[in-house]
Parts: structure tokens; C-alpha cells; sequence
């Protein structure tokens, strides 16, 4: 191997090691109509399983709970929901397998109530980054409903958050953010207004999040990834 082509193969290695790991959940093949998303449903994966996908070793570092309303602190009060009315908000992103778009009746994660909660729990050395998801009102009642989405940290600190008004559309929430090492984060969706009793007509899918490495471990495992490969190439 000359020195460039071993550059380039450090380079692959280490840009490889440096990249988030993904989640990316599109709720198919996890139960039919008005079935519960399990409590800490998509947490610590390392692999691609029913209704979600991974990429780049996926996100075992952390864990998800998902939260309902106080009346049912046992229960997620998130359900699978595969209504056609659901369809814009399945077509939004459309995630190109079974885990995401079940054949031809949506699947996406339905909001009974007007307060929902999903927790990530973060192990040591790593960090969050909550890249993305779909949010979106049936057309199935005319009406319009208005939220408040935050993620706040284990201080309760809002650090990220947007209002969104919603008249039977979907939309793809970006929040772009970044965590600290090993901190915990909280995502509310907290209904605010609403034209009718919108309880069950807003669904969310593709929920699309990173695990992100700290430096200096990413950077071992590089230069660990590099020393195997020069191995192998011996």
C-alpha cells in the first residue's frame, strides 16, 4: 500500500468513526390499529428491527421512553394507527420499506391526548442529536390545531422549541440540535389551542435521531479501525 492510499483509508476510517450513528423509526410492523408503542420502544438498538431502521451502527447509547398524559403515567398513550387519513402524514418522508410504509395502509404513531412526551436517555461519552420528524393533522375533521414542541434538558432548560399551526397538514419538524455529552433530553408536544376535540387526529412518524461520540472516542476507534485495516491488507 503506498502512503496516499493509506491516507485515504485513514481518512475513510476516521471520517466514518467521527459520523453520528442513526435512528430513524417509522413505526411499521409493531402492531395494528390503536396498539400501544411500547413504553421504551426503539431504545438502545444496534440493529434494524420491527418499525425502525439504523445506520452506521446505530444508536446503542441511547434509550427512549415514551410518556402520555397523568391520567395514564403506565401507559405511553401512543398508539399505532393506520386510518387513511393518516396518509399524508405516512407519505411525508417516505422511509422505502416495511419498517416505515407497511404495504399500503399507513402506519404512524397517533396522539390521543394533547400532552406527549418522548425521553432520551443518554449514556456517558455521548450526546443526542435530534435531527428531524413528521407532524401532522388528519383532514378527517376540519379544524385547526396549534402546538408548542420542546426539548428541554434534565434541568428542565428549553433548548430547543417551535410553535406549529396545524389545519388538517403535515409538516417536517427540523430541530437540528445537538446535545451535551451524557445529558438527558425531554420532547414535549403540548397542544395549546384547537378549533374541535382534536384528541387523536395528529399522528408522528419518521422520527429521525443520532448518536453522536465524543471526540476523543471517535478518534480511538479511527485509529483502531486504521490499525485493523492495515492488517488485513499486509
Amino acid at each position: 500500500m503506498t502512503p496516499k492510499t493509506t491516507l485515504i483509508a485513514s481518512g475513510i476510517i476516521l471520517a466514518t468513526a467521527l459520523q453520528g450513528q442513526a435512528t430513524v423509526i417509522g413505526f411499521g410492523q409493531i402492531g395494528g390499529s390503536n396498539a400501544a408503542v411500547g413504553l421504551n420502544f426503539a431504545s438502545n438498538v444496534s440493529a434494524d428491527g420491527n418499525g425502525f431502521v439504523v445506520t452506521n451502527g446505530a444508536t446503542p447509547n441511547i434509550g427512549l421512553t415514551w410518556g402520555g398524559s397523568a391520567a395514564s403515567p403506565t401507559d405511553s398513550s401512543w398508539d399505532i394507527h393506520t386510518s387513511n387519513f393518516f396518509t399524508p402524514i405516512e407519505n411525508q418522508t417516505v422511509g422505502g420499506g416495511a419498517w416505515d410504509n407497511e404495504g399500503s395502509i399507513p402506519r404512524i404513531a397517533q396522539l390521543d391526548f394533547g400532552n406527549h412526551t418522548i425521553a432520551f436517555a443518554v449514556d456517558e461519552g455521548f450526546a443526542l442529536s435530534l435531527n428531524s420528524f413528521d407532524f401532522g393533522h388528519t383532514a378527517e375533521t376540519a379544524g385547526t390545531a396549534t402546538w408548542d414542541l420542546t426539548l428541554t434538558d434534565s434541568s428542565l432548560n428549553v433548548v430547543w422549541s417551535q410553535s406549529v399551526s396545524l389545519t388538517n397538514t403535515t409538516t417536517t419538524i427540523s430541530p437540528g440540535f445537538t446535545g451535551s455529552l451524557g445529558e438527558d433530553y425531554l420532547l414535549t408536544f403540548n397542544r395549546t389551542s384547537e378549533t374541535y376535540n382534536t384528541n387523536g387526529r395528529h399522528g408522528l412518524d419518521n422520527l429521525n435521531f443520532t448518536q453522536v461520540p465524543e471526540p476523543a472516542s471517535a478518534f480511538l476507534a479511527g485509529l483502531s479501525g486504521l490499525a485493523f485495516f492495515l492488517r488485513r491488507r499486509r
